[in-house]
C-alpha cells in the first residue's frame, strides 16, 4: 500500500525548479487526475448502464464517444504537464472550459447556473495557474460574453432553449452577475497578492538565513582553526622546551668540558716561571679555544630556545654545525655517530633558529630511530646540504628501524607519535610547517622498515623575505 501511495504521489509531484511555477504545476496535476479520475467513473458508469439495458439512461446522458474524447483530453494534458509544457496545459484546460460555457450560454442563456458556476471556476483557476492579472483578463471576456449573448436574446436574434427556468434575466441580473464575477476576481487577485508576497518574504528570509548560517559555518572554521594554530604553536613550543629538557644532561656535560679545560690551563699558566713565555702563550690559546667553543655552545643553545623570528642571511652550515654540537651527548650516549657532509658553503635568507628547528627535530629523530637496532650494527646519521639550480638540498639519513607503510601518511600529523610515552607528535609537524611557510619549500620521506628511513627538504635559495 505504501509503496501505491508512493507511485500515485510521484504522478504529481512538479518537476519545475521554480518555486512559483512548481506551486501552480502542482495544482494542476492534482485537476488534471481528479478530471481524470472522475470521467473514467463516468465511462465505468456508462458502460454498465448500457449492458443492463437501461436504453433511457444512455439516451439521457453524455455519448461514450463523447467521454472517451474527454478522457483522452485531460489524459493528454497531463502528459504534456508532466513532460515540462503546465503552462501550456493549463492554457489549454482553461480555454477549454471557457468555450464549453460560452457554448452553454449560447445554448440555454445568460441565466444558466451550469455556466456561471463554470465562469466562476475558469476565473478563479485563472488567477491560480496562471496569475492574478489573467484572471482579470479572463473575467473581462466573461463579462463581454454575457453581455453580448445577452444582447442578442433580448433583441430575438437567437432562439434560446430555456426549458430549465421560468422567469428571464433582465440587464440589470446581468450587471449584478457581472459585479460579483469581479468581486470573485478581486478576492482571488488579493489572495493570491498576498500568498506570493508571503512566498516571497519565506523565500529572501530562507535565502538570508543560509547565507547567514554559512558566514557563520565560516567565521567558526577560521576562529576554530586560529584557536587551533594558536594551541599548536603553543604546544610546538612546549615541545621545544621539552626537547632541551631531554638534553639538558648533555648540555651540562659539554659544558663542563671546556670549562675544565679553562681551568686546567689556567692553573698551568699559573704555575710556569716568568721565563716559560712559549709554554704560557700555548695555555693560553688552549684556553681561550675551550672559552670559543664554549661561548658557540651556549650561542646555538640559546637561538633555539629563543626561537628569533628576525630574518637574515646566514649560513646553513654553520646553523647546522651547531645543531650536530647540541645533539653530540645524545649521539654519544647512543652510540650513534653524526656525519655532515657539505662540499661548500651555502647561504640562505631566512630564520636562522628556524632552520636550526629543523636540523633538531629530524638529527634527534635520526638518533632515536637506532634505539631498537642491533649492537653490531653500524649505527649513523647522515646529514648533508647541496645546492643544484638554485636550490638547496638538506638529507637527514640513519639506519634505524625504519617507518611501517601505514604510518607514512601520518607522520605529519600534529600529536601523531610511535614513540610510546616519548614523543609529543608534534617534531614532524613543525618541520613540515617551518619548511613549507618559511622556507617555502618541500619534504618528502624514504623509509623501508628495518633497513632505515630519509628525509629530504628542497627549499630555494633565494626566499622572498
Amino acid at each position: 500500500m505504501q509503496k501505491i501511495f508512493y507511485s500515485a504521489k510521484k504522478l504529481i509531484l512538479p518537476k519545475s525548479s521554480d518555486p512559483d511555477i512548481s506551486r501552480q504545476e502542482f495544482i494542476l496535476n492534482i485537476l488534471l487526475v481528479l478530471a481524470i479520475m472522475l470521467v473514467f467513473v463516468g465511462l465505468l458508469i456508462h458502460l454498465i448502464f448500457r449492458d443492463t439495458g437501461l436504453q433511457s439512461y444512455a439516451n439521457n446522458t453524455i455519448s461514450l464517444f463523447v467521454l472517451s474524447v474527454i478522457f483522452l483530453f485531460f489524459f493528454a494534458l497531463f502528459i504534456l504537464s508532466r513532460c515540462g509544457y503546465s503552462r501550456f496545459s493549463s492554457y489549454a484546460l482553461l480555454s477549454v472550459f471557457f468555450l464549453l460555457a460560452v457554448y452553454m450560454t449560447y445554448r440555454w442563456g445568460v441565466e444558466i447556473q451550469v455556466a456561471l458556476l463554470f465562469y466562476v471556476l475558469i476565473i478563479v483557476m485563472s488567477g491560480i495557474l496562471i496569475h492574478a492579472r489573467f484572471a482579470f483578463i479572463v473575467t473581462l471576456m466573461v463579462c463581454a460574453v454575457l453581455f453580448f449573448v445577452g444582447h442578442l436574446e433580448w433583441s430575438e436574434a437567437i432562439s434560446v432553449n430555456r426549458y430549465w427556468m421560468t422567469d428571464v434575466w433582465s440587464v440589470k441580473d446581468v450587471v449584478m452577475v457581472s459585479v460579483i464575477f469581479m468581486i470573485i476576481a478581486t478576492v482571488s487577485w488579493l489572495s493570491n497578492r498576498e500568498i506570493e508576497k508571503s512566498l516571497a518574504r519565506a523565500r529572501n528570509s530562507e535565502v538570508a538565513l543560509k547565507a547567514e548560517r554559512d558566514s557563520l559555518e565560516v567565521k567558526v572554521q577560521e576562529r576554530t582553526k586560529e584557536l587551533r594554530e594558536a594551541q599548536l604553536e603553543k604546544m610546538t613550543q612546549l615541545n621545544r622546551f621539552a626537547e632541551f629538557g631531554r638534553l639538558s644532561s648533555g648540555l651540562f656535560h659539554d659544558l663542563m668540558s671546556p670549562l675544565s679545560a679553562v681551568t686546567l690551563n689556567m692553573e698551568m699558566v699559573k704555575a710556569e716561571e716568568k721565563s716559560a713565555l712559549y709554554e704560557t702563550k700555548i695555555y693560553l690559546n688552549k684556553a681561550i679555544a675551550a672559552s670559543k667553543r664554549m661561548e658557540d655552545f651556549v650561542i646555538a643553545v640559546r637561538k633555539q630556545i629563543a626561537n628569533e623570528e628576525h630574518k637574515t642571511t646566514f649560513s646553513v652550515n654553520e646553523e647546522t654545525k651547531q645543531i650536530i654540537e647540541v645533539l653530540l651527548h645524545k649521539a654519544i650516549k647512543a652510540n650513534v655517530g653524526i656525519k655532515l657532509t657539505a662540499p661548500e658553503n651555502i647561504k640562505i635568507f631566512g630564520s636562522a633558529p628556524k632552520w636550526g628547528q629543523v636540523a633538531l627535530n629530524l638529527a634527534s629523530n635520526a638518533i632515536d630511530a637506532h634505539a631498537s637496532s642491533q649492537a653490531n650494527e653500524k649505527k649513523e646519521v647522515a646529514l648533508s646540504l647541496v645546492q643544484k639550480n638554485g636550490r638547496v638540498i638538506f638529507t637527514v639519513s640513519d639506519r634505524g628501524v625504519g617507518i611501517a607503510k601505514e604510518n607514512l601518511e601520518k607522520i605529519f600529523d600534529p600529536f601523531f607519535t610511535t614513540k610510546e610515552g616519548k614523543g609529543t607528535g608534534l617534531g614532524l609537524y613543525t618541520v613540515k610547517r617551518i619548511v613549507e611557510n618559511d622556507f617555502h619549500g618541500t619534504i618528502e620521506v624514504v623509509s623501508e622498515p628495518r633497513k632505515g628511513t630519509a628525509f629530504i627538504i628542497n627549499i630555494p635559495k633565494h626566499q622572498n623575505g
